[in-house]
């Protein structure tokens, strides 16, 4: 039995989790993606700590070549999150009609094509829904078909110490065990409550121009007065009618961050205490992730929100990876895989005002309210 495991993550994205497994110490070798601007995040996030991103067709590519890529000869374990548009409540309820539903598919073919001891597929609680729960009990069963033990479960990223209430549908499955476990609940009682707003982003300074902050990806969102006046007397939890904004609660976890996709930009929660919604920066450490976890210049702004909108949070990554090692025997190399962020290029290559510049000529409407947009 393979003591340190490598594995692959497939339909990757920024990385999300391949950030919570590394963090746990299990090496994952590669990140597969057909997004450039995600494997770009993902390159510039996870090269250091020993794990490459890739772009790659999965509706093309072999099990074979993802091995050869990654330059490893077998892969112990895969994750990943194929596209969840398909199933989304947000989305068409096309469900596998929807020709997208079939990455879920190839995620099942490369596993029956790589064999991996044991797998993790995160994708919307909806996916259990489509059919009337056919279609999820069709993909368990081609699982199994596989020869791995195999379950379900829709999960609170809360309980693991992810400051938002996000819920995923996970499906785990591993060979050689009589059952399969899921990882226990770490907040949510209380003796350790679930991490609230206020607890993940208090401790930044208002937006700013990293000049004027340090903080990186914390630049501001340019509102109109009428939206600011209109934000300015949104109660904490509540919804302004005329954008549908929601407003953090302090107290409380936030609310799902979502990505968008195509032209659509969902709309972001409002700050708690500045009248404004919440930057890339505030967005990630809702999601779980590190300031370590940078978006270098070059990727726009709107696709950093998106990539983190995207993502798998990494303390539940992190949570999943850990109970999957314990259940194979994995042993974890945590200190062997956090790398030095430090050795890498700078993520700021763009003065302040060419970066105000660029958040400017790409300003999106939903950000300025319906009186903007009239006027526009």
């Amino acid at each position: 039995m393979t003591k340190k495991p490598t594995g692959i993550e497939l339909f990757a994205g920024c990385g999300g989790l391949s950030t919570g497994f590394l963090d746990a110490g299990l090496h994952v070798a590669a990140g597969f993606e057909l997004d450039a601007r995600a494997v770009d995040a993902y390159n510039y996030n996870h090269d250091y700590r020993g794990s490459r991103g890739f772009i790659a067709d999965l509706n093309l590519a072999s099990g074979a070549e993802l091995l050869e890529r990654a330059g490893i000869m077998r892969a112990d374990f895969v994750i990943g999150g194929p596209p969840c548009q398909p199933f989304s409540i947000a989305g068409k309820r096309q469900g596998k009609r929807d020709i997208r539903a079939d990455l879920i598919g190839h995620f099942i073919r490369i596993v029956d094509e790589l064999k991996p001891s044991a797998f993790m597929l995160e994708n919307v609680p909806n996916l259990a829904s489509i059919d009337s729960g056919e279609f999820l009990d069709d993909v368990k069963a081609e699982l199994r078909a596989l020869g791995y033990k195999v379950d379900h479960r829709v999960v609170l990223a809360a309980d693991y110490g992810v400051p938002q209430n996000r819920k995923r549908l996970v499906v785990l499955g591993v060979k050689g065990k009589r059952t399969v476990r899921f990882p226990d609940a770490t907040h949510g009682t209380a003796e350790r409550p679930y991490l609230s707003s206020a607890e993940a982003i208090d401790d930044l300074p208002d937006a700013g121009e990293f000049g004027e902050t340090g903080i990186f990806n914390h630049e501001p969102t340019m509102h109109s007065d009428d939206m600011i006046e209109r934000l300015s007397a949104l109660e904490p939890g509540k919804r302004e009618r005329g954008s549908y904004h929601d407003r953090l609660h302090p107290e409380r976890p936030s609310y799902t961050l979502r990505a968008g996709s195509g032209n659509f930009s969902p709309l972001r929660p409002v700050h708690y205490k500045h009248h404004r919604v919440i930057t890339v920066r505030e967005s990630a450490r809702l999601q779980g992730f590190s300031d370590d976890f940078l978006w270098p210049d070059r990727i726009p702004r709107l696709q950093q929100y998106r990539q983190v909108g995207n993502a798998v949070p990494p303390p539940m990554a992190e949570a999943f990876a850990r109970c999957l090692a314990e259940q194979m025997g994995w042993t974890l190399d945590k200190a062997g895989l956090a790398g030095d962020p430090s050795t890498r290029p700078p993520a700021h290559i763009y003065t302040d005002d060419e970066r105000k510049a660029l958040r400017t000529a790409r300003l999106r409407g939903a950000s300025l309210g319906k009186v903007a947009l009239s006027a526009g």
